[in-house]
């Protein structure tokens, strides 16, 4: 783990180890001296001629996928809200459902939710507060009316798409769904690290801030008391 989070940092500076090997490749060769250059001009020389094909590689791998991530925000960026209600509890299909999911009744302000039991196969269970507590009981059938499911599409060029949707659970009606997209900077991108990395939306920006928030609250926005 360590070792990954350095990499992300300073996998950067691995791109030198290229330009170096190609830059004494160059004066050994003598490029400079032949073309009449000066020594300094020589040394500029073989510093650009080691860098150009290092960057040309970087970028003919990192702008395909950047491209095709900037398609997807313009696209998917904006959540999508097309009915709202007012429930009690929903059913969850979140691999997170007993770690991340917990934020709902502890958070977010439902009396309960169901989700999988991820200890018996086939079975659920149901998370709901008690007092100042997390607890969970197993249910023989569902309640829930209305499902809340988390995906995530791993596609090429280092992308991955998730995606929040709410519907009703019989009917499969969809009543909302938000995206989060991510860019991983292509097939170089554990070289790149962090300088490689893009997501959207973004809570930089005043806009990306607004959508973001909307997706991480969702279901409190089209279940919950963000509901009419």
């Amino acid at each position: 783990m360590l070792a990954g989070l350095l990499l992300s940092i300073f996998g950067p500076l691995l791109l030198l180890l290229p330009v170096a090997l190609l830059y004494l490749v160059f004066r050994k060769a003598g490029i400079g001296p032949r073309m009449g250059l000066s020594a300094d001009n020589s040394r500029l020389l073989h510093l650009a001629a080691a860098v150009a094909p290092v960057l040309g590689v970087v970028l003919a791998t990192y702008l395909p996928g950047r491209l095709e991530f900037e398609r997807l925000c313009d696209t998917l960026a904006e959540p999508r809200i097309h009915e709202k209600v007012r429930v009690d509890g929903f059913f969850l299909d979140d691999l997170t459902a007993n770690s991340f999911g917990l934020r709902y009744v502890g958070e977010e302000g439902f009396a309960w939710f169901e989700t999988h039991d991820i200890y018996k196969r086939g079975q659920f269970v149901r998370y709901r507060k008690a007092g100042d507590r997390v607890v969970s009981e197993p249910v023989a059938a569902l309640q829930a009316r209305h499902v809340v499911k988390s995906e995530t599409d791993v596609r090429g060029n280092t992308i991955h798409v998730s995606r929040l949707s709410i519907a009703e659970r019989d009917s499969g009606k969809l009543l909302a769904e938000a995206h989060s997209v991510i860019y991983h900077g292509g097939p170089m991108g554990i070289v790149l690290g962090v300088n490689g990395l893009s997501s959207c939306p973004d809570p930089i920006t005043p806009e990306g801030s607004r959508q973001f928030n909307l997706y991480y609250h969702l279901v409190r926005e089209v279940l919950g008391r963000g509901a009419p």
